[in-house]
């Protein structure tokens, strides 16, 4: 038996306490009072909006209280080991004035000392189930006509919410609001409040004031159980009214006990169990295809006009842009999602966001299809959006924004279709009291709530009936229309559409063209087997469609269907599309929640488990057939949660032989891929899994998110102990060893620049807190990036493209959405829509300017893009604006410099850059970080690619980009950069069929190591050399070898194949310098500073010779002509012969006739000498015969250090980083090319087709360049 997780089917998904306490104060939010809800003469105390934070996240064994001190002893609940990390302090409206001006203290969010995660992410910590973007986002939502304090207590009152992740999929929520009494003390020159909790009659001392502070009980599900939440949160408000105990030992208790609450399957089993002497039942869902329902579905029929409900129908069918307006924000959800439910089997899968908040208002402006609620005290503003269709809840009302007194615009819903509705509903009752006028009055509370159910249970069911009937009615012909055309089939829409009264042909277009009636008919395609398909049967055996002529083959072949064999055995659907008025036949209660549960596991929920696998395993050994599915899914769920995985696996199994709608084919793949080698050879064994329907079920859903959780890693959390992060302050070198550990940062610049940016370059070390606040942003920020990476479709990025950043919800030109920033580029997410913006390299321009309309004014940014005929693109950034257009500018600039430089690496450091500044500007909101007086400066500090921009540094000439082909950095991925060495390029032998045989490109490093890139990719191979001082000199041996000459005296004898350096040569006793062979490949020659030259045999690796150069100490490169070798001293070239005696001497000397340092020179192909002075921009050009002096060049330049010839041109490189190129003939200079920021080390030819050259440490990368 594996270890308890979380339950699957688990009623709570997350318990969310939303206001503020004794440990936030009370912080004013700056937003605009709203005068409509506040009397005048009132104290500023009552009249200010507060910002609310987030004061307690709890879920599966994980809790956190961002906000406290305290710690509670939580042994009935959670260990201190389980707590999590990943939820951040939210702040009201996102990251507030992400980068504000450093003199406007007062315009950040002030977050205090208590605001820090309590522990970081533990050993055993787990996961919150709901991302910290959706929770950061609650607190406006919770309380969204703002966060004001009372003189007299409020009434308690409940909303309900909506709310969409990145991947368009919804989670459900009840906000519980009561009031507790606080006594405030205002802050000493400052508009903030301190406050204290106390009882209800305490009226304060002196200096205080009394009032009543709003606290949000946020509960949150995967299913719309709106009104069981509701149910679950009143009894949590009463214990929290009444229990001594903190507020966070109650509420962890509380979510501790209802995450181990399942969900029913669909069908017609309930699940019921006790919370606080209080019965609360959890409905099933009537059908798999259809959505939980536990809420009346009879609102909208309370508020408006049959017509005015089939006009909101037909505006949602057609995907309008509609707005709801009410004065009860509990009105807002219950009515759109009874709407949403009235047009099933269509679903919506556009913008929908049921509650706005009073700071989110103005997205009802942006572009696109969406769904929004808001008070109706916006009502003035919202008319006057154009395009809009506003629903106004309190007065009924449905018209078109901004054409009031023409509603024209508004589609109309088929007329036949309507009156058949109005028929329907006809015989309707909705108001509760006239149905039971004529009902003795109830002698029980249980009895008249009894009789209630009963009575919104059948009203629903009437409802959905003629909803769907309706839709029936409209929709059941597309099917006739449909053709099969080489395999493929379409919709001949203008046929479906001819066959369509004129009146209503202008509603079937505008639906045609809906996301929702694709989906629809692609179902219809499929022959789906559903409700819609069973109802659609049903009218048509019972006539249910005399309103409507069909034409004569419709006729003909229904009445063929109707004389079918298997006609009698569809007609038995009639009573089976999920819709029975009586609810479910059957509820299974749960045991009672004990704190003997609790304390006999310590924070183990097992033997809850247990108690209720034993009671379903009774229930199935007597159960009704119809019961045995549902109890088998049940079972199965709490098996998998308890840890029991194999045995788990064999109720589904045994599910899918009784009801196969039922099977949870994602959850079974997620357990099947947990199993350990182990279990999966015992399922295999047992055949459950293999061949069976178990691997039918699961195998698409396996290949389907293979790639996901393999490439993404599935958001994977890497524990860390919390002794691993400093616990005093640290200096520049300690700092350097903690970022690296913690795999943040490698680059010793980017650490020292981060470094800088954290202390503000204010001292030399940085406090514990600092780094432990801007540790949990840049883990949180990670997390939340995998988390959405693994929520896009699998198409959507390349294997190049991460996430860098993703905003909160906004409007722009394509709609209400999010943006979500990769590598390559900016990327737009609405619904379950993913959109390209722009590629990064296609930005021209970005500019912040001021978005006004008739609801707000709000920060904005545009790009531009170079692309011919894309317009620019706004987005409504508001207070995330400033740091929106750091970040895209940073990763633009970047990418500008990678591509004039060739350097494609640089892409990877601007998107480290982004998350750096992401990082330091999330972590500079809390008031004890060391930067958080400065976090515009701290943000700038790491724009590095756009500080480079602005200054130009990487403004290449046309002449070096004309030739310059790519850039390699080999100390990618290393603390340091090393100078390189030398360089050697090997065609490689692929006659031997032998794929490590490709050309390669051999890099010799200061550091000692060698390295290898793979000349057709340049991926630098894992396996590298490492010698105990620097490698200066390679040469290529035959087509086997490499020797490598290291300044440790050792010859490296290095295996071509392997990448191995298995033989040494140690005869030398100084540096090894230089590496030559002779013309055959029999002989290599080396040298070393002290004037040692070794002859070695290339074939046996024996010494054969030596010879000693008196009086050099200097012996820098030899090169082999004929038997005599011309040896580089610094001081002059030296001719000598094998038996060390000096032939001839050349030396180089100034306008001046003063001796000048050779640093290199080459025997050119005309039979020139061409050296170059390592001190002064001077060559020198003799003839190797006559030893004469041909020619002296200067140019400016202040030194030279290698150079290679190819094609009759002379490659100089200087220690300027800068190349110069020579004409062989002329002896002129034909061009000089910009290179690195460093002096040129190394050079080598390849093929006379490419220039490999590389640079010192400062600059410390390969540039290859186009001979």
């Amino acid at each position: 038996m594996g270890t308890s997780g979380k339950l699957h089917n688990s009623l709570m998904e997350i318990l969310v306490v939303v206001g503020m306490d004794q440990h936030t104060g009370l912080v004013p939010d700056n937003l605009p009072v709203q005068s409509s809800e506040k009397l005048p003469g009132t104290l500023p105390l009552f009249t200010t909006a507060f910002e609310p934070q987030v004061l307690a996240a709890c879920a599966h064994e994980v809790a956190n209280f961002p906000n406290s001190s305290s710690i509670f002893d939580s042994m009935a609940s959670y260990s201190t080991s389980t707590w999590s990390s990943t939820i951040p302090p939210s702040p009201a409206r996102g990251v507030s004035s992400s980068i504000p001006p450093s003199s406007a203290k007062g315009g950040k969010t002030r977050r205090s000392q208590s605001l820090r995660r309590l522990t970081p992410t533990g050993k055993h910590s787990v996961a919150l189930p709901v991302g910290s973007d959706v929770i950061s986002s609650l607190p406006p939502l919770c309380l969204p006509g703002n966060a004001y304090v009372y003189k007299d207590r409020p009434k308690d009152h409940v909303h309900y919410l909506v709310l969409t992740d990145i991947s368009g999929a919804h989670s459900y929520a009840t906000v519980y609001t009561f009031y507790r009494k606080f006594l405030a003390s205002q802050v000493r020159g400052k508009s903030e409040y301190t406050i204290r909790a106390v009882p209800l009659s305490d009226e304060g001392e002196e200096g205080t004031r009394a009032c009543f502070v709003p606290l949000c009980c946020c509960m949150v599900s995967r299913a719309p159980y709106f009104f069981t939440m509701r149910d679950c949160l009143t009894c949590l408000v009463q214990q929290l009214h009444k229990d001594v105990r903190t507020m966070e030992m109650v509420v962890a208790e509380f979510s501790s006990n209802l995450a181990l609450v399942p969900c029913p399957p669909p069908g017609q089993l309930a699940i019921s169990f006790q919370l606080n002497r209080f019965l609360v039942t959890v409905p099933p869902a009537m059908d798999p295809d259809r959505r939980v329902l536990d809420m009346p579905l009879h609102f909208p029929f309370l508020s408006f006009s049959t017509d005015a409900i089939l006009t909101l129908v037909a505006c949602i069918l057609t995907e309008q842009r509609i707005v709801f307006l009410a004065s009860d924000y509990a009105l807002l959800t219950i009515v759109m999602e009874s709407l949403l439910t009235y047009v099933q089997p269509f679903v919506w899968h556009n913008v929908y966001v049921p509650v706005l908040s009073n700071s989110m208002v103005d997205l009802v402006e942006a572009p696109g299809v969406f769904m929004m609620g808001c008070h109706v005290s916006h009502r003035e503003k919202i008319i006057k959006v154009p395009g809009i269709v506003v629903a106004d809840i309190q007065s009924g009302e449905v018209f078109m924004a901004d054409s009031i007194f023409d509603n024209s615009e508004l589609p109309r819903f088929p007329r036949a279709a309507a009156e058949f509705f109005k028929e329907k509903c006809s015989s309707m009752k909705f108001q509760y009291d006239f149905s039971y006028l004529h009902s003795p009055t109830p002698t029980s509370v249980d009895e008249a709530r009894k009789h209630r159910e009963t009575w919104q249970q059948e009203l629903s069911r009437d409802i959905q009936v003629a909803f769907l009937q309706t839709m029936v009615k409209l929709f059941r012909d597309v099917k006739e229309y449909v053709s099969t055309v080489n395999h493929r089939r379409y919709l001949n829409k203008d046929k479906f559409l001819a066959a369509q009264e004129d009146l209503d042909q202008p509603f079937f277009r505008e639906v045609c063209q809906s996301h929702m009636f694709k989906r629809f008919l692609q179902d219809r395609m499929d022959q789906k087997r559903d409700y819609y398909s069973i109802m659609e049967e049903t009218m048509q055996w019972q006539g249910e469609d005399k309103a409507e002529i069909p034409d004569n083959k419709l006729i003909r072949r229904r009445k063929i269907s109707a004389n079918s064999p298997g006609q009698k055995n569809r007609r038995s659907g009639v009573v089976n599309f999920g819709l029975e008025a009586n609810g479910p036949t059957c509820t299974f209660q749960l045991p009672t929640f004990t704190q003997a549960h609790r304390k006999a596991e310590k924070a183990n929920p097992v033997h809850f488990y247990e108690s209720c696998i034993q009671k379903l395993t009774n229930y199935l050994e007597n159960c009704e057939p119809s019961m045995r599915a549902p109890y088998l899914y049940l079972r199965g769920m709490l098996y998998a949660a308890e840890g029991s995985s194999m045995i788990a696996l064999e109720d589904f199994h045994n599910l899918c032989s009784v009801d196969v709608k039922l099977f949870p084919a994602e959850h079974v793949q997620g357990i099947i891929n947990s199993l350990s080698d182990l279990e999966r050879t015992q399922l295999e064994q047992k055949g459950l899994y293999k061949g069976g329907p178990m691997e039918r079920k699961t195998m698409l859903g396996k290949l389907r998110r293979m790639s996901t959780e393999i490439d993404r890693g599935q958001g994977l959390i890497i524990a860390l102990d919390f002794d691993q992060l400093p616990q005093r302050d640290v200096d520049l070198h300690e700092f350097s060893k903690h970022i690296r550990l913690l795999d943040i940062a490698v680059d010793s610049e980017v650490i020292e620049r981060l470094f800088q940016s954290l202390t503000l370059e204010d001292t030399n070390y940085l406090d514990p807190d600092t780094f432990s606040i801007f540790y949990d942003c840049w883990k949180e920020t990670e997390l939340d990036n995998n988390r959405v990476a693994c929520q896009l479709p699998e198409d959507c990025l390349t294997r190049e493209e991460g996430v860098l950043k993703v905003s909160k919800l906004i409007r722009c030109d394509l709609g209400t959405g999010r943006l979500i920033l990769t590598h390559k580029r900016l990327l737009f997410r609405t619904g379950d829509r993913t959109e390209e913006v722009v590629r990064i390299r296609d930005i021209q321009n970005l500019e912040k300017f001021q978005h006004n309309t008739v609801l707000t004014s709000a920060d904005a940014l545009k790009i531009y893009s170079k692309v011919d005929g894309q317009s620019p693109f706004s987005a409504i950034l508001k207070e995330e604006r400033n740091q929106w257009f750091m970040l895209v500018q940073e990763l633009w600039c970047g990418r500008n410099i990678a591509e004039g430089t060739k350097d494609s690496q640089v892409v990877h450091q601007a998107a480290q850059n982004v998350l750096l500044i992401n990082a330091v500007v999330l972590s500079g909101e809390y008031d004890e970080c060391a930067h958080y007086d400065g976090v515009e400066q701290a943000a700038e500090n790491l724009c590095y690619f756009t500080k480079r921009r602005k200054e130009g540094k990487d403004n290449l000439p046309e002449a070096t980009t004309e030739v310059l082909i790519q850039r390699v950095n080999p100390s990618l991925g290393e603390s340091v950069r090393n100078t390189v060495e030398a360089l050697l390029y090997t065609s490689g032998d692929n006659s031997k069929g032998d794929n490590r045989s490709s050309p390669l490109l051999w890099c010799a490093m200061g550091s000692g190591q060698v390295k290898v890139y793979d000349a057709s990719t340049w991926i630098c191979d894992q396996q590298f050399i490492q010698a105990n001082n620097r490698v200066c000199c390679l040469l290529a041996v035959g087509t086997d070898q490499v020797w490598a000459g290291s300044f440790d005296t050792t010859i490296y004898v290095i295996d071509i194949h392997t990448h191995t350096a298995n033989k040494q040569l140690l005869d030398h006793v100084d540096m090894v310098s230089d590496l030559t062979i002779s013309q055959d490949g029999s002989t290599v020659y080396s040298a070393s500073l002290n004037g040692q030259i070794i002859l070695w045999s290339a074939a046996t690796l024996q010494k054969q010779g030596q010879i000693w150069l008196k009086n050099v100490h200097r012996l820098v490169s030899i090169k082999l002509v004929g038997e005599n070798l011309w040896c580089c001293m610094k001081k002059s070239l030296m001719l000598v012969n094998r038996e060390g005696e000096t032939l001839h001497t050349l030396e180089m000397k100034d306008e001046g006739n003063s001796p000048l340092q050779i640093e290199c020179f080459l025997l050119s192909q005309d039979g020139m000498i061409w050296a170059a002075s390592g001190n002064s921009g001077r060559l020198a050009v003799w003839d190797s015969h006559s030893y004469s002096l041909v020619k002296n060049i200067n140019v400016s330049c202040r030194g030279f250090s290698k150079m290679v010839q190819t094609h009759g041109k002379i490659w100089v490189g200087g220690k300027c980083g800068n190349i110069h190129i020579f004409n062989q003939g002329t002896y002129g200079e034909e061009k000089e090319l910009v290179a690195h920021e460093d002096a040129i080390r190394s050079m080598c030819a390849a093929f006379d087709r490419y220039i490999m050259t590389g640079s010192g440490s400062k600059d410390g990368k390969i540039a290859i360049w186009r001979v």
